[in-house]
């Protein structure tokens, strides 16, 4: 497994990383045993671990890696992120509990996330789907800064989400704030606003690095959605199924217009072409395929050892930039 650097932090990580979300929670319907995807992860080299006290209830997003950790803390790089207030209600299933990034609020979340990891330092702190008021917020980046000198953090980065989009929020974050990281959804298909991130100057001097997540256009590029399967996944109430159905038909069309690089002759199954594609831009130190099964780990953690030549690098890049030669049935506006 290749490693990148996470920006200016000197904390190095796999390009392939595992996501705790979907053995958090049931939002991408049921994962397969999580101690078994854990070990699989850590066997097929993947050095990076990403979750967040907001999935699942009661924190379980870090008490379900606890375990792991105190078994391989000292091999592994652990994130996990802070903003949500956790005690307080879900208005409703897939959607958001309010934030609080108040010092006080920061303080006790960054406490109960270690002591819920079972570790005495955090390697990387992401702001959870930061919105303006938090970018803009100084005393939020102070209370960070303090607790990166008190040891409690390595360093620190800026989560965008929930959808894709946030590009505002994601330039005054590159260009504004001091940060080691910024995660965003990007994947072949879905290009922006991940290109715009990968082009600006913290970026591109290697200040900050880039993690990608949703690389699968929502299995789009995994081969687990196809045109028949796609009612079937609409209906299903798992988190895929707030895609709009034009929009997954769009991608779908993409996608076959860059079968090229999947083809038998490249060795790669399209899931990790999808990963590959994405680690072709280096600005990106880190991919999170969203995973349910040990099959599916050891599949995508594979596709470092398939990385795309710069002609099909540039293809792909030629082929976004047309359309990929098509027209879209829908035009997904980017949050903001």
């Amino acid at each position: 497994m290749k490693q990148r650097t996470l920006g200016n932090s000197g904390i190095t990580v796999s390009e392939v990383g595992f996501g705790a979300w979907t053995i958090s929670t049931n939002w991408w319907g049921k994962a397969d045993d999580a101690a078994d995807m854990l070990k699989t992860a850590f066997d097929c080299g993947i050095t990076f671990y990403d979750t967040a006290p907001a999935y699942g209830d009661d924190g379980f997003g870090e008490t379900v890696m606890a375990p792991f950790l105190a078994e391989h803390h000292d091999e592994v790089v652990i994130t996990t992120k802070c903003g949500y207030d956790i005690h307080a209600e879900r208005p409703s299933e897939h959607s958001e509990r309010p934030h609080d990034w108040s010092r006080t609020s920061i303080f006790q979340q960054t406490e109960e996330s270690l002591k819920r990891l079972g570790v005495e330092t955090i390697d990387l702190m992401q702001l959870h789907n930061a919105r303006m008021d938090a970018v803009e917020n100084d005393d939020l980046f102070a209370t960070l800064n303090e607790l990166k000198d008190m040891g409690k953090i390595r360093a620190y980065g800026v989560a965008l989400g929930p959808a894709i989009g946030w590009v505002d929020e994601g330039i005054a974050s590159l260009e504004n704030r001091n940060i080691d990281t910024l995660q965003t959804v990007y994947n072949a298909l879905e290009q922006e606003p991940g290109r715009t991130f990968a082009r600006n100057e913290a970026c591109t001097s290697g200040n900050v690095a880039l993690i990608a997540r949703v690389p699968h256009a929502s299995d789009a590029l995994s081969g687990k959605v196809t045109r028949e399967s796609l009612n079937e996944m609409l209906a299903s109430g798992d988190h895929r199924s707030y895609r709009v159905k034009d929009n997954m038909l769009d991608n779908l069309d993409k996608a076959d217009a860059i079968s090229f690089l999947w083809a038998q002759e490249t060795g790669r199954t399209i899931g990790q072409a999808a990963v590959a594609a994405i680690l072709a831009e280096p600005t990106f130190a880190c991919v999170l395929p969203t995973c349910i099964t040990v099959q599916e780990v050891r599949e995508y953690a594979e596709a470092t050892g398939f990385p795309l030549s710069a002609e099909e690098a540039e293809q792909l890049w030629a082929a976004y930039d047309d359309n990929f030669g098509h027209t879209n049935r829908f035009d997904m506006e980017l949050r903001k």
